[in-house]
């Protein structure tokens, strides 16, 4: 694989997302550091300009989640490319799926492709009531099951 074809990974989506993000806002790496220390995120001018290039080698879920409230995007826009790119989820391994594609799973739209019926069920069941009540239904997935209602399960 040639390194333009190097999957994107989560860490290096979200320091190229937050570089440009930071810079679309006009905001220095000084006053990124400072929003977010209003959070509760120790950041500083240093912190950012060591994560944007590179030496700080990751974030934690809760810096993700301030610099996604600070530089006003949802927390997934940080963490997958927007355009339509190889994306590796895990630091070993097979799994590389496209960018949309893990897009919509982290969206909690789809499960990732090549997951198994049984686990698919588990990931469509897992979702809160309300928002069962906002798409109204579970996609099918080879055995008819269908939430028509909100708690109400039927079978085809």
């Amino acid at each position: 694989m040639s390194a333009r074809e190097e999957p994107a990974d989560p860490t290096g989506t979200v320091r190229a997302r937050v570089k440009e993000l930071r810079r679309r806002k006009g905001l220095t790496a000084a006053e990124l550091g400072e929003e977010l220390a209003k959070l509760g995120v120790p950041w500083n001018r240093a912190i950012v300009t060591n994560f944007e290039l590179g030496r700080r080698p990751a974030v934690s879920v809760q810096e993700v989640m301030a610099l996604a409230l600070v530089l006003d995007v949802a927390p997934v826009n940080l963490l997958v490319p927007l355009d339509s790119q190889p994306y590796r989820v895990t630091p070993e391994g097979a799994h590389v799926q496209g960018s949309g594609d893990v897009w919509r799973w982290l969206r909690g739209d789809r499960p990732l492709p090549g997951t198994q019926t049984a686990g698919a069920r588990t990931f469509y069941a897992e979702v809160p009531a309300e928002e069962i009540e906002t798409r109204g239904h579970v996609v099918q997935l080879g055995t008819a099951h269908e939430i028509s209602t909100a708690g109400k399960l039927d079978e085809s």
